[in-house]
Formats: structure tokens, sequence, C-alpha cells
């Protein structure tokens, strides 16, 4: 376009400027969440029946211990492997539904949705073990430190694991393969009694506290590169 003719555009559509634009947008300025209200807006989308669920689970283990005519310390870590997989399919419930897109054009990033429902989730199952914990060691062979440990790798390991198929399998088959890796840790536990009858003895915990210490690493970078691989929408 002729140079004078976007000046005399220009001056005969000449915009005013804005009054009182700054009191304005103070008036309509969004409220940023903080960590607290964020993880408490979260646990509202989260499935009513994974919380009672959890608890079954759980007194269940208790149940199973305590009605044991053997000892068997692996009874312990048999469940905590589906604690987990609740914990992942809910993660995953927007891969399954095909609802990525919609999460990605919320108002809060989808790395920040998804780690305030894995700390909800979290925490709640750290309380349950918890209160698992002593009940364990009063009802069975194993002591305080043995069943804690018991409870935690298993489950740390199935996170990790399921992460990562998560990551390289989308949508309904990635979540079927996270529930047949949940079965095969579940089951590991009386295999490896079989195998080597000592695993569970109390002189090798220093090599259940290794196995905990490397699940927790792998859980930590396996959310690194989930977090790392979902894309943020750019807004003007």
């Amino acid at each position: 376009m002729n140079k004078k003719l976007r000046e005399a555009l220009r001056k005969v559509y000449r915009t005013p400027a804005p009054e009182r634009k700054a009191t304005f947008l103070k008036q309509h300025r969004r409220r940023e969440l903080g960590r607290r209200e964020l993880v408490a807006l979260q646990i509202r989308y989260i499935r009513w029946w994974v919380w009672p669920l959890s608890l079954a689970l759980s007194g269940f283990i208790l149940i199973t211990v305590t009605l044991s005519s053997e000892p068997a310390p692996w009874y312990i870590a048999a469940l905590t492997p589906f604690l987990s997989l609740l914990v992942i399919t809910e993660n995953g419930r927007a891969q399954l539904y095909q609802m990525e897109e919609l999460e990605l054009a919320c108002r809060m990033s989808r790395q920040s949705v998804i780690l305030a429902r894995m700390v909800a989730l979290g925490l709640f199952h750290l309380m349950l073990f918890g209160l698992l914990t002593p009940l364990l060691a009063v009802r069975s062979t194993v002591g305080a430190a043995q069943a804690g440990v018991y409870l935690l790798t298993p489950y740390l390991l199935t996170a990790a694991l399921g992460m990562e198929l998560t990551r390289r399998i989308r949508g309904r088959e990635g979540l079927l393969a996270c529930g047949a890796m949940a079965a095969a840790v579940s089951v590991s536990g009386p295999l490896a009694v079989n195998l080597r009858p000592a695993l569970y003895q109390s002189e090798n915990l220093i090599w259940w506290g290794a196995a905990l210490a490397a699940a927790t690493i792998a859980a930590a970078v396996e959310f690194a590169l989930n977090a790392k691989n979902m894309e943020e929408l750019q807004w003007n």
C-alpha cells in the first residue's frame, strides 16, 4: 500500500488513547492458584471409587497377613502394585478418552494438574502405609522397617514402570500394559520366595533398601521425562 495512503488512513481512523486501562485490568485480573489450592481442586476430579478401593486394598493386606497360618512377608508386598496402578490409570484417563488437547488448553499447565493428582493420591497412599506399617509389624513376624520397605518398593517400582509404559504406549493399550505389569510385579513376590527363600529375611533388608532407593530414583526420572514430553499450547 502507498505510504501516503497509509498515513491518510491513519489520520482518518485514529484510535483514541485508552482511558484508565490499568484500573480496568486490575478489576478483572485472574487470581493465581496456590499449590495447596490446586491440589485441593484436583481432588474433586479424581473418581470417587479410587478412595474406597485404596482403603479396601489396604485392609485386605492387613487381613491377609493377620489370617495367614504361616509367616509370609511377601503377602505385604503383593497388593501394593495395584495401589500404584490406581494412580497411573487416574493420570492416564485423558489418554484413554483422547482428551489430552483439552487438558493442554486449560488455564493450568498439564504438568501441574498431573502432579497435583499424583500428590493427592500419593499422600493418601503414604498415609495408609503409615497406618499399615505398625499394624503389620504387630500382626506379622517382620519389623516396622521391613514392613515399610516391603510396602514402598513394589509401589514405587510399579509407578516407575507404569510411567515408562504410558510414555511409550498411548491410549487404552498403554493402560492395559500397565495392568499386566502391575500383576507381574505382584506375583513376583511368591515366585522370588520359591527361587530364593532367604530373600525376605531381615539380613537381606539392605538389598531391599537399595531396591527402594533405585525405584525412587527411577520414578522421579520417569516423571521428569513424562513432564518434558507434555507439549504446552502457546497462546497469543
